[in-house]
């Protein structure tokens, strides 16, 4: 092409491909598409980091995972949505890989799952404060192999100041104003580590073993045992396998 013909042409990477130093002195190698994309996926069940600990329990146990829904009103997919979704990996200064994650530069979805175990961090609101995670009722904070979520209070009182994982069947992925987010990721890393959040400067923590961001506008305030969210149906046909319509 020449340069009158170069000149009039637009056009859009479809991989980009990046590299740069972390607060934790390791390199980060990225890659990423350029594309949107919109999902409902459903997952019988999950389990990861298996035994990583004492050789007891998953960092995450969950069933019936899905990303998106169906709007049974309308008949509609709802997809889970990724534009411009990444994956990299960090790399420490004898070129050893620590470890790597996938996410998206905006991620807006409802995410679902039946949960036993999680490792992460569940960015809600409870009781009007930030959430946080514990290993049971009346148990300690901890984001790894939580079982309980609830307010900041720093006791975990189930029906007052928290409550059982599995009553939180669906989280709207997104910042807290509604907005779809940049901090939605999985991560596996062979150490603790912490890793950047969408606006350039903050970083996440995260421990050994497989770590699940999720900011979600969720607002929630505990008033009872059975306070959760609800899940939604994620198949036109009821199958009478795991969960269709739970509105």
């Amino acid at each position: 092409m020449d340069d009158s013909a170069l000149e009039s042409t637009v056009g859009q990477a479809y991989i980009k491909m990046d590299s740069y130093d972390d607060v934790d002195g390791h390199q980060i190698s990225r890659v990423t598409f350029g594309q949107t994309v919109k999902i409902q996926a459903n997952i019988d069940s999950i389990d990861l980091g298996n035994g990583g600990i004492n050789g007891v329990g998953s960092d995450l146990s969950a069933t019936n995972v899905s990303f998106g829904y169906i709007n049974t009103a309308t008949n509609e997919i709802v997809p889970f949505e990724f534009t411009n979704p990444y994956f990299e990996w960090a790399t420490d200064a004898s070129n050893n890989i620590i470890g790597f994650r996938m996410g998206a530069e905006e991620t807006a979805g409802l995410l679902q799952m039946d949960i036993s175990s999680f490792s992460g961090n569940i960015g809600m609101t409870i009781n009007g404060t930030a959430s946080t995670l514990y290993t049971g009722a009346s148990g300690s904070l901890s984001n790894s192999r939580a079982t309980y979520i609830g307010d900041n209070s720093g006791t975990c009182t189930d029906g007052t100041t928290c409550v059982s994982l599995g009553n939180m069947q669906s989280f709207s992925v997104a910042d807290s104003d509604g907005s779809s987010t940049s901090d939605f990721f999985l991560s596996f890393q062979r150490t603790a580590k912490s890793w950047l959040l969408g606006d350039g400067s903050t970083y996440q923590a995260t421990g050994q073993g497989f770590f699940m961001n999720v900011p979600t506008d969720n607002v929630l305030t505990i008033s009872g045992t059975g306070t959760g969210t609800a899940g939604y149906a994620v198949e036109f046909i009821d199958r009478g396998v795991g969960r269709w319509n739970n509105p």
